[in-house]
């Protein structure tokens, strides 16, 4: 049977509860109807999917309103695209991956991949603009791989774990400790062309201890008691 909005007319989708023409709801009892039939969609009322699909509009037209401004007054002021070509890069950047959650949020792999692949042309790219290819190859692209990759098992950890507490604060807390091995290692790597630690070190002994209190907190404190009384909630 086809669905239609039964104030104006219009043909809908299957799984549209509000005509997108008046704002009028199709999935309210004929009794609620009959006493509200000029009240609007509320943004409650929507599903997933058209939550998402809104959300998405309004980031598009935000982002590229962002990017038309900035080139716009760059070309206004400097007679060329001078700093507007790193608020391109950022705006463009925040579509794609706003793009790729919105309609790949459920497939995580293809999701990350895509969104490794445009960053990397994105920086490359950037680089290219300024007639050079010496940092987006040698530190950009490879430090973009590695937190993708954390980002990547960070997701997969949280996806198998059966009980969702504080574990995800230790997950998230030793991604970051890792991401600072890596930005040091990549840094220190291209400019000294050699490996030297210093302050990621610093930092991946404080979240790997923080980290072991709050796995030792979710595995075996919540064998034996309660977090919700042992933290007074």
């Amino acid at each position: 049977m086809m669905n239609v909005c039964k104030k104006c007319g219009v043909e809908l989708d299957v799984n549209m509860n509000y005509c997108p023409l008046c704002g009028y709801k199709t999935n309210i009892s004929g009794e609620e109807s009959t006493h509200n039939k000029d009240e609007l969609y509320d943004f409650q009322d929507l599903s997933n999917v058209q939550k998402r699909k809104i959300f998405w509009n309004l980031s598009l037209i935000v982002l590229l309103v962002g990017i038309f401004t900035s080139t716009v007054i760059d070309l206004v002021v400097n007679k060329n695209i001078t700093w507007s070509k790193y608020t391109i890069a950022v705006g463009l950047a925040l579509v794609i991956h706003i793009s790729l959650v919105v309609f790949l949020h459920t497939r995580i792999i293809p999701l990350l991949i895509f969104g490794f692949t445009t960053s990397s042309l994105l920086i490359v790219l950037l680089d290219w603009i300024n007639k050079s290819l010496d940092w987006s190859i040698t530190m950009g692209v490879p430090l973009l791989f590695c937190i993708y990759l954390i980002i990547l098992i960070v997701t997969l950890l949280i996806k198998k774990s059966r009980q969702k507490g504080v574990n995800l604060i230790a997950y998230v807390l030793l991604a970051i400790a890792v991401t600072g091995i890596c930005t040091e290692g990549i840094l220190s790597f291209h400019i000294n062309k050699i490996l030297n630690l210093h302050w990621s070190l610093i930092l991946f002994a404080s979240m790997v201890a923080v980290s072991a209190i709050l796995l030792y907190i979710h595995f075996r404190l919540k064998k034996v008691t309660n977090l919700r009384k042992f933290f007074h909630l």
